[in-house]
């Protein structure tokens, strides 16, 4: 079966990384993938922004049409009352041409279905993203000497995804914690990012595997975005790390609190799509916490974190869902 997924992998990210590993996989499953267009294709599977006229085209020919859906803009989005221009050919996608909608989680699903409307689509399911446990490595066992070393990284774009991070971990004492910030960010947390403490260390961007291969060196990782399914933490689950998050998006489908991590609440009965930043002061105080008790019981937390990415995220299942649906009638 030939695949076309017309997605240029120019960088790190969810959707680049995603991509990667459908990629290298994929052949293994008999099945060849197209990221050029070809007009010989058998199923055309859509995991980005792509022109419409080849989700026209492969309609007009009788091809199957595959989307695949992680999130949408709503109004907590910078998109804000705009969100519906922003969504607009992804809505018509979803409601008029796709056969078979796959999304990151049911988070994902939710969101989809509330600001895109009910899908023309025969079958949809969820499908969580997944990891190379092979390829990355355990980490190290917890010293008990400071500092513990926290980690995260992302591309930053919005104060969310690092601000209430940062924030903190200044409750926490700074000989006993340090935090290492990977990624790049956009011209809007500049001065952000040149502000930092002494004990939180700005380290640029990485590629990908050199990512990967860091993380093993560090003992927490922390997490703080609304997302649908976010592989940092996922690839952190599998390094052996204990995540602690905040109750976000698709975080309490990838994290057992009190077994492979611990899921902090932002505030009862919020919004998420109506407020784009809910975090208080008392927020930043429950989260240092919640650091601080991990920490204390780090290397059951990362023989729990390594064992869930092994049981549930394992990127061959991933790549069998997807051949499944994909395949199917």
């Amino acid at each position: 079966m030939k695949i076309l997924l017309p997605f240029e992998i120019k960088d790190i990210g969810g959707t680049a990384t995603f991509a990667a590993k459908f990629r290298d996989r994929i052949s293994v499953h008999g099945h060849t993938l197209l990221n050029q267009f070809q007009s010989d294709f058998d199923v055309l599977l859509i995991i980005a922004d792509c022109p419409l006229w080849i989700p026209l085209y492969a309609k007009l020919i009788g091809k199957k049409v595959v989307q695949r859906l992680d999130g949408v803009y709503h109004p907590a989005t910078p998109a804000g009352r705009l969100y519906p221009l922003y969504n607009l050919k992804m809505w018509f996608i979803h409601r008029f041409l796709a056969d078979t909608v796959i999304y990151q989680s049911t988070f994902s699903r939710r969101s989809c279905e509330l600001f895109l409307g009910k899908t023309g689509a025969k079958h949809t399911t969820v499908i969580y993203n997944g990891v190379d446990v092979e390829k990355i490595q355990a980490r190290n066992p917890f010293s008990s000497s400071p500092p513990t070393k926290l980690v995260t990284f992302a591309k930053f774009r919005r104060r969310d995804q690092i601000e209430p991070i940062v924030e903190s971990v200044k409750h926490l004492d700074p000989e006993a914690f340090q935090l290492d910030i990977y990624g790049s960010y956009t011209e809007n947390l500049r001065s952000f990012f040149e502000g930092l403490p002494d004990n939180i260390h700005f380290m640029g961007k990485r590629k990908n595997d050199e990512m990967l291969g860091l993380l093993s060196g560090y003992d927490i990782f922390l997490f703080s975005d609304q997302s649908a399914c976010p592989n940092s933490v996922l690839e952190a689950m599998a390094a052996g790390l204990p995540t602690v998050a905040f109750e976000r998006g698709s975080i309490p489908e990838l994290i057992k609190s009190g077994y492979n991590g611990i899921i902090v609440p932002v505030r009862e009965h919020s919004d998420p799509f109506a407020d784009s930043y809910p975090f208080t002061e008392a927020c930043y105080e429950d989260y240092a916490k919640e650091i601080l008790s991990v920490s204390t019981n780090a290397g059951i937390y990362s023989s729990n974190a390594r064992s869930h990415a092994e049981n549930i995220f394992r990127l061959d299942h991933m790549i069998n869902r997807y051949t499944g649906t994909i395949s199917a009638d």
